[in-house]
């Protein structure tokens, strides 16, 4: 949801509208919570897993974000094994709080649903690169805006009832009640299967229109003005400061502890360890404590950074070199061949070969 992205022309062919832009990233807890979801409905998960390149063991453990083709191919699995006619609907309604990292603790803190929604128009970029989020207020009428940055490809009911699901759910979390008299409009037509209105009809009850430009939740200004049940000005105000530390961090703005650390690991010579975090320590001339907590605060880890170098440096030679994958790992210091196939699909989702040849646009996902 970067703030500065814009909404991608309607495609111009039914194949263009199948493949989802690739670039933009998902964050793997979300991916998660869809495993859960499917297997509380009794569908293979291994099998939509599988189908994406995924495997559990990988993705239960995964930091990194997930690129959205990736992420694209498990929700179509997901949903052909389902047979759900709602499924984006009952994701949203699953992801509890956590699930939203800080900006989820920022939101159920906020002073009112004003801040909470204002919150999310900031910060929601941190969990995804599909949409933006816009809230608009006049002395009539507020509305909140959810703009696509991205072709979203066959997932894109999915992923906007998944929006509107969570929406609801966070709305309803920040004020400890059903908002009442809200009024929605969807940018797509109404569903032909009658389960799916029932369906969304369980959480919300209000006027609902179709075909509209983008999806849009209309409000009023004494609603925005709603106190939030769990108020608290200094958790609000420790996760705000932890959002904008990752908002930073995302944007490539590292901290000087950080850039310190970045600085040490790229001195290193091709096929040598990278230092490890008592040699960057003594480099920063501080306490192996201290520099973890320095770069805590500055919203990253020590594991962190070696791996921000380790991708930058892997793409890089994928992209450009000529050098064979095995060639590469050792250049990257990994023990063997597997470790890095391993590592590499786990941060890009991809096999080094298949991401070489997504670099230089000589294949597509697979």
């Amino acid at each position: 949801m970067p703030v500065s992205c814009r909404t991608r022309p309607q495609a111009s062919t039914a194949l263009e509208a199948a493949l989802p832009v690739t670039g933009a990233k998902v964050h793997p807890t979300y991916a998660r919570l869809l495993c859960m979801l499917l297997r509380s409905l009794g569908a293979d998960v291994e099998h939509s897993l599988a189908a994406a390149g995924l495997s559990w063991a990988e993705l239960a453990v995964r930091e990194q974000m997930l690129d959205f083709a990736v992420v694209h191919q498990l929700v179509l699995a997901a949903l052909a094994a389902s047979e759900r006619p709602a499924l984006g609907l009952d994701l949203g309604q699953l992801a509890q709080i956590s699930a939203h990292g800080a900006l989820g603790y920022a939101m159920v803190a906020s002073r009112d649903l004003r801040q909470a929604l204002e919150t999310v128009a900031r910060f929601a970029s941190l969990r995804n690169g599909l949409l933006r989020f816009e809230l608009q207020e006049d002395a009539a009428q507020a509305v909140l805006r959810v703009h696509e940055c991205c072709n979203l490809g066959q997932a894109r009911g999915f992923v906007l009832e998944m929006v509107l699901g969570t929406a609801l759910r966070l709305m309803e979390s920040v004020v400890g009640h059903r908002v009442p008299a809200l009024r929605i409009e969807l940018p797509f037509a109404q569903p032909t299967d009658p389960r799916w209105l029932a369906q969304l009809r369980q959480q919300f009850d209000g006027p609902l229109g179709f075909d509209a430009p983008v999806l849009a939740v209309h409000l009023t200004p004494a609603m925005l003005s709603l106190p939030c049940l769990t108020a608290d000005p200094r958790a609000y105000e420790a996760a705000r400061q932890d959002c904008e530390r990752e908002l930073a961090q995302a944007r490539g703005a590292p901290g000087p502890w950080t850039l310190r650390v970045q600085q040490l690991l790229l001195q290193r010579a091709p096929g040598e360890p990278f230092a490890g975090v008592a040699e960057a320590a003594a480099h920063c001339h501080a306490s192996v404590r201290t520099l973890i907590r320095h770069l805590r605060l500055e919203g990253g880890s020590y594991q962190a950074v070696l791996d921000g170098v380790r991708q930058e440096q892997a793409l890089r030679a994928l992209r450009q070199g000529e050098d064979s994958v095995e060639e590469i790992a050792a250049a990257l210091g990994f023990e063997d061949t597997s470790n890095f196939s391993r590592t590499v699909r786990r941060w890009f989702g991809l096999t080094p070969t298949a991401l070489r040849a997504r670099l230089r646009g000589e294949g597509v996902f697979r």
